[in-house]
C-alpha cells in the first residue's frame, strides 16, 4: 500500500495539519460562542457608500472604536476594510470578517513554505516549518479569534511575507515596496520593517536605485494613510487611538497612569514576551487543586516559549547567516515602540504584538535550523501546535477542541 511507503515524518505532518484545520474551524465557529464583532465589515460597507466614519449600532463591540468631532472611527489603517469591500458588496454586512484571519493563515502557509524552500530546506521540512509558522505562533490565535484588532494585525503578516518572498526570489523593488506599503496601511508601525531592506542596502545586497524604487510605494502608502488620518482627526500622524472610547477602562487605565509610551512599560512587556507562564486552572478559588486541562492563558500574555517552543532553538543553535544582521536590526527596530507601549496587548493569547516582527524572527530561525529538521525540533513543533489548538480560547474558560466549557 502507498500509505506504508510514507515516512513517519510525513504521516505525523498530515495528522497535525488536519488536526490544526479541524481545531481552527471549531474555534472559529463555536470557540468564542458567537462573537459578533463586525466593525471591519461595517466600515467596508461605509466605504462602499462613500463614508469613512462608522454608524454606531447597538451591541457593537466598542474596544477598537474612537470618537472625534461627534463621529465614530476605527483607529486602524483602511486596508483591512478595503479588502472586505467586494465581499460586502456581494454578500452584505453579514459577511464574516474572521475570513481575513482564515485568508491570512492560508496565504502565510504558502508564503512561509516558498520562503523556506529558498533557504534550501527539503519540501517535507518546508511543510513542517510552514505548519509551525501558522499553527504554533500567535498568528493562529489572532487569526481564529474574531476581534477586529486581531484581524487587522494578522493581515499585515502575509503582506510582509509577500515583500520578503519577493526579495528572496526575483528582488523586484517596486513589488517589494508595494506589499510593505499595503502592510503599513493595516498597521502603521509596520513601516519600520523598512529597516531590513535598509540594512541589506548597507551590506550591498540592494543597489541605491533598487532602494529608492522600493521606497516609492512605501512613501505613497504613508501619504495616503496621513491624509486618511487628517480627514478623520485633523492630524497627519494621529491614528485615533488616543480618542478610543474605552481608553481609560480598567485594567489598562492603570498602566496608562505611567504614560502612553514609557520606559516604565518595558519590563512588563518583556516579562509577557519572555517569562509569563500560563495560569493554573483551579477547582475553586480558595484552594490550589488543578482541574483538567490544568492551564489557562493569562490575558496579559504568555511567553513565546509556550506558544512557539521551536523558538527555543534560537537560544541553543543560533547560526549567523548573511541575513542575520538585517533581520536582527529589523526585529529590534520594530520591537522598540512595542515594548514601551502601555497596553502590552491585553487581552491576548500569547504576546500578539510579536506579529509585527514575526516574519523576521521566523527567517532568523531558519538559519538556526538549516539544513534540515531534527526529531527534537519536530517534537517541539508538534507540542506547540497542540498547545495552541487546545488553549487558544482558554481566555474565556472555553476549550472547544476537547469539548470543555468551564
Amino acid at each position: 500500500m502507498w500509505l506504508l511507503k510514507l515516512s513517519f515524518k510525513t504521516i505525523l505532518l498530515s495528522f497535525l495539519l488536519l488536526f490544526s484545520i479541524y481545531s481552527a474551524s471549531v474555534i472559529i465557529w463555536v470557540g468564542t460562542r458567537g462573537n459578533t464583532d463586525n466593525s471591519l465589515v461595517l466600515l467596508a460597507s461605509q466605504f462602499l457608500h462613500g463614508h469613512i466614519s462608522l454608524i454606531f449600532e447597538k451591541g457593537m463591540p466598542i474596544g477598537d472604536i474612537s470618537r472625534f468631532g461627534g463621529k465614530f472611527y476605527l483607529y486602524f489603517g483602511p486596508f483591512s476594510s478595503v479588502v472586505l469591500m467586494p465581499f460586502v458588496a456581494i454578500f452584505g454586512r453579514n459577511f464574516p470578517q474572521v475570513s481575513l484571519g482564515i485568508a491570512s493563515m492560508i496565504t502565510s502557509f504558502y508564503l512561509s513554505y516558498e520562503i523556506t524552500k529558498s533557504f534550501k530546506f527539503k519540501k517535507i521540512d518546508a511543510f513542517w516549518l510552514s505548519l509551525f509558522f501558522v499553527f504554533s505562533t500567535v498568528l493562529f490565535s489572532a487569526s481564529v479569534i474574531n476581534v477586529s484588532a486581531y484581524q487587522v494585525e494578522v493581515l499585515g503578516v502575509p503582506l510582509v511575507l509577500f515583500s520578503l518572498r519577493e526579495y528572496f526570489s526575483k528582488k523586484r523593488p517596486l513589488i517589494m515596496g508595494v506589499f510593505l506599503g499595503l502592510a503599513v496601511m493595516t498597521r502603521s508601525l509596520l513601516v519600520l520593517g523598512v529597516a531590513f531592506f535598509v540594512f541589506e542596502f548597507f551590506q550591498k545586497r540592494l543597489t541605491r536605485r533598487q532602494l529608492l524604487i522600493f521606497f516609492i510605494p512605501v512613501i505613497v502608502s504613508c501619504s495616503v494613510l496621513g491624509v486618511y488620518n487628517y480627514v478623520r482627526f485633523h492630524s497627519l500622524f494621529e491614528t485615533g487611538y488616543k480618542y478610543n472610547i474605552t481608553l481609560r477602562t480598567y485594567p489598562l487605565d492603570q498602566n496608562l497612569n505611567d504614560g502612553y509610551m514609557s520606559p516604565k512599560h518595558v519590563p512588563a512587556n518583556l516579562y509577557s514576551l519572555f517569562v509569563m507562564p500560563p495560569q493554573p486552572l483551579l477547582e475553586n478559588k480558595d484552594g490550589f487543586v488543578l482541574k483538567f486541562p490544568y492551564l489557562k492563558a493569562s490575558p496579559w500574555g504568555m511567553a513565546i516559549w509556550f506558544t512557539s517552543p521551536l523558538f527555543l532553538t534560537l537560544l541553543f543553535k543560533f547560526k549567523r547567516s548573511k541575513y542575520s544582521l538585517s533581520l536582527i536590526m529589523a526585529i529590534i527596530v520594530l520591537s522598540i515602540p512595542i515594548i514601551s507601549y502601555y497596553s502590552i496587548g491585553f487581552s491576548q493569547f500569547g504576546y500578539r504584538y510579536a506579529l509585527d516582527f514575526l516574519p523576521f524572527l521566523f527567517l532568523l530561525l531558519l538559519s538556526a535550523l538549516s539544513p534540515k529538521l531534527s526529531k527534537s525540533e519536530i517534537l517541539l513543533i508538534s507540542i506547540g501546535v497542540i498547545f495552541n489548538a487546545v488553549y487558544t480560547t482558554s481566555l474565556w474558560g472555553i476549550y472547544p477542541v476537547i469539548g470543555l466549557y468551564h
